[in-house]
């Protein structure tokens, strides 16, 4: 319930204010989180270890500071839902790659995006929705079933219907229907998944992506989006990922999961200052 109450009051400043004092309320109130340093050390071990610097230089201590503010940013677009309208979103929201989503549609067995906690993945998903593409996201389930009412209501006030964790199976029939499942990879709330290199070290990543795009014949597609400019955002669309399909079970999923982090490696490395993992996803040693 407490939960449900901060979102709520943290959404009527957000519907309120105009953007520019909405982004500096929010922008003030996580300088301040900062400084209390919940999650602080995660994240700058997690950026120390992608860009190969001291965990407690000044660069990392900076990138990690505008992971934040940038973080609370996207929150912000997220409870403004309510008065961005689809046309709106359309504008904010720019997106190139949309052909290789059509290519794939054509095979008529859905598709699996995956991307990182990079960027406001929440509009990414909402951006293809209202482009008029039949999408679900993965989440989590939070504890508060009003919670979680909270966030479905304003992803499916823009078209994106929520596929939770704990109903995965669901997901093939989803994918029947030649519709597209979004799923944010790079971090396992449930602590099952699996270690495989990332940027040279043993890291926990869900496999789930490649599992299900092997086991259904799903196309199996990168996307992230970034910042452009203050308040816009640029959404990439990749091409599909070639899947290795010869071999026993765990083999597939080593080799193609190696296709899978090479791309996830890349672009949190290019947007290292959006990439909001706040946890530790490392093996320890």
């Amino acid at each position: 319930m407490l939960g449900l109450i901060v979102y709520k009051i943290a959404e009527f400043i957000a519907l309120s204010t105009p953007y520019p004092l909405s982004y500096f309320i929010s922008t003030i109130i996580t300088k301040i989180w900062f400084l209390t340093r919940v999650n602080v050390s995660a994240t700058k071990n997690n950026v120390s270890i992608a860009l190969n610097l001291d965990k407690n230089s000044k660069d990392t201590h900076r990138i990690a500071k505008i992971i934040y503010i940038n973080w609370a940013k996207n929150i912000v677009d997220f409870l403004k839902h309510p008065v961005i309208s689809k046309e709106k979103l359309k504008q904010r929201v720019e997106v190139v790659g949309l052909e290789n989503l059509d290519k794939a549609l054509k095979k008529g067995k859905g598709i699996v995006i995956f991307t990182a906690h990079i960027g406001n993945f929440e509009w990414g998903a909402c951006k293809l929705a209202v482009e008029g593409y039949k999408i679900w996201g993965v989440s989590l389930v939070r504890k508060s079933n009003r919670l979680n009412k909270f966030f479905e209501a304003r992803r499916l006030s823009k078209g994106v219907k929520t596929l939770y964790v704990n109903k995965m199976l669901h997901v093939f029939k989803i994918l029947g229907n030649n519709e597209i499942v979004a799923i944010p990879t790079g971090w396992d709330p449930g602590a099952r998944a699996n270690p495989f290199n990332l940027f040279g070290k043993k890291a926990y990543i869900p496999n789930g992506p490649v599992h299900i795009a092997l086991r259904s014949g799903a196309a199996l597609i990168p996307s992230f989006i970034i910042r452009k400019g203050k308040y816009n955002h640029y959404q990439i669309i990749g091409e599909s990922i070639k899947l290795c399909t010869e071999g026993d079970k765990k083999t597939l999923i080593s080799k193609n999961m190696e296709k899978m982090v090479e791309v996830l490696e890349k672009y949190i490395k290019d947007n290292i200052v959006e990439w909001e993992m706040f946890h530790n996803i490392w093996v320890e040693e």
